[in-house]
């Protein structure tokens, strides 16, 4: 067989291989963090851990190739080895979820603390680091084989430069092309597809040029170490020839079912529009009435709305209350929109002669809310992070409502004490300001303690109130204010707002400062967040838990089963 004959054993083909499993390894590395972030938020720390495993696996496979690449270099069972990556990358959208929701359950079961982080860990361990592995030999197999003496350095520099350009390529293109405009799923697809072709075209270039190099007859040999060691070659590219088929049938196979895989591995008929943009993943359900979505969570919902505008059940109710704290035709600003409940409700429901502008950072998010959510058009909608824009507005309001907290994460420049400055400094005299955080805990140390005390810290004058989904918080630049005593004066004759109200009246209270603050240069949000998280998530086992003590497997079964 004259390997020199063909292409694929040339140093061009190693570069191209170069190039695309560094763009492949990239692609992998971001679309990674949203695959994650559905389940575990797209934090600092998840980020972190998704990195730093990507790292682990990527240096042990650099090790790993050297070695093999010195003591046994084979070309063919590198390009074996990437078809097999290739396949398992491509197959991640589809067998992921099922992973993430298996390492979840079990995990809950034994881990009493930084379950998140745990769950994270071992899940990015199990789906990414096999075929990480064999992307980490790609580079010293190649230098080994594109080594010549009189021009090493610059092969080697050569080689080195194309993987870090393609990493370059692979860090933008899910971000602003793949995850925006097909989506997560196919991304995947994509990227596994680049490094699954690249072990195929030289898998067939190989067994092409064996099969046509084969004498026609078999020549007998009357050496017995030489008959065995040919048996022995047979029996290898016959294992290989299997392997390659199986690894090809898997790939796909992969495109198939995660072409149009979804985070939720066990199905939900309510949901009306699973999507990707630019900074999370989306979901819209429809449930009778109700129109509700969600961003990154599987559990918790971001914004609903109901057909007939009446009260939601959630927070947004008790935020109704605002105008009723200020002058008439209040001027409003909302910082994290969603898909526009407090901001419709209000002209809508209340039909309040109001004057909103509304915050947004991602418009696909604006979109969905016209289309979907019956997104009020006299809501002036701007594309934009809420603090980038507080920072050169203007203007000032009667009303402002922080509300960009989700329920497993809070974006931090907008928890901050220079944050809440720049909100006090956009207020009116007498205006008020509103935040919703999307966490319900009563323990020290709390994301919604430390928010309140921060807030505070700028405001000197704010109340809260714990829901069964959080709590929301008042607050107000005028100390001459009681704002307790403002919110129980209010008078409300429309008996579903009358009853919200009631219940904020009742369970109003005075914020007690603890001194926690969080500062741009010091904003630990994500490990608040997160240990907040996993009391929420204790008590929820705990339930299941004394369950499975009381009534066994079956009552448990029936329990989750409904």
């Amino acid at each position: 067989m004259n390997n020199k004959k063909l292409f694929t054993n040339s140093r061009y083909f190693y570069f191209i291989t170069e190039l695309f499993v560094g763009i492949a390894l990239m692609g992998i590395e971001m679309s990674a963090s949203r695959l994650i972030a559905v389940y575990f938020s797209s934090s600092q720390i998840v980020w972190t851990i998704i990195i730093g495993v990507i790292m682990i696996a990527m240096a042990i496979g650099n090790y790993w190739g050297g070695h093999q690449a010195d003591k046994k270099p084979s070309l063919k069972r590198l390009y074996f080895e990437l078809l097999f990556a290739g396949a398992w990358i491509v197959l991640i959208p589809f067998v992921g979820p099922f992973i993430i929701g298996g390492v979840s359950v079990i995990l809950a079961l034994f881990v009493t603390s930084n379950l998140v982080i745990w769950a994270s860990l071992f899940s990015c361990l199990i789906i990414f680091v096999p075929p990480l592995l064999f992307l980490g030999k790609v580079t010293p197999s190649l230098i080994k084989f594109s080594l010549d003496q009189k021009v090493s350095g610059k092969v080697i520099g050569l080689l080195e430069a194309l993987n870090t350009i393609g990493s370059i390529v692979g860090t933008f293109l899910p971000t602003f092309l793949t995850i925006p405009f097909i989506g997560t799923s196919n991304s995947f697809v994509l990227f596994g597809s680049m490094i699954a072709v690249l072990g195929l075209i030289y898998v067939v270039t190989f067994y092409i040029d064996y099969f046509k190099n084969q004498p026609k007859k078999e020549v007998a040999t009357k050496d017995k170490e030489e008959e065995k060691i040919i048996k022995k070659n047979r029996k290898n590219h016959v294992k290989s020839l299997i392997f390659s088929g199986i690894f090809s049938i898997l790939w796909i196979t992969g495109m198939v079912v995660s072409s149009n895989a979804s985070p939720i591995f066990w199905g939900d008929k309510t949901i009306v529009v699973e999507t990707d943009s630019m900074y999370n993943y989306l979901k819209v359900s429809k449930e009778g009435k109700r129109t509700s979505f969600s961003t990154n969570v599987l559990f918790g919902v971001q914004s609903c709305i109901n057909d007939d505008y009446s009260l939601t059940g959630m927070y947004y109710d008790t935020l109704l209350v605002s105008p009723y704290l200020v002058k008439e035709n209040p001027k409003v600003l909302v910082l994290g929109n969603g898909t526009g409940t407090y901001a419709t409700m209000m002209k809508d429901f209340l039909h309040c002669e109001c004057d909103i502008t509304a915050v947004e950072i991602d418009q696909k998010i604006i979109d969905l809310s016209y289309k979907y959510f019956k997104m009020n058009k006299d809501v002036n909608v701007i594309c934009d992070d809420g603090r980038n824009f507080i920072a050169r507005d203007k203007n000032t309001y009667d009303i402002i409502l922080v509300d960009a907290y989700s329920s497993i994460s809070a974006p931090f420049h907008m928890t901050t004490v220079e944050f809440f400055t720049l909100v006090r400094d956009h207020l009116s005299s007498d205006g008020i300001m509103m935040m919703n955080i999307n966490m319900r805990s009563a323990a020290k140390g709390s994301i919604n303690e430390v928010l309140c005390d921060t807030a505070y810290s700028v405001f000197g004058n704010l109340c809260s109130c714990s829901s069964s989904s959080g709590m929301e918080v008042f607050a107000s630049k005028n100390n001459q204010t009681n704002l307790i005593e403002k919110i129980k004066a209010v008078s409300i004759k429309d008996g579903q707002l009358e009853y919200v109200i009631n219940s904020l009246k009742r369970n109003i209270k005075p914020h007690v400062d603890t001194g926690l603050r969080l500062y741009d240069d010091t904003a630990d949000v994500e490990m608040r967040s997160i240990q907040t998280l996993d009391v929420i998530v204790q008590e929820e086992v705990n339930y299941y838990k004394d369950i499975y003590r009381k009534e066994g497997l079956d009552g448990l079964l029936k329990r989750l089963l409904g």
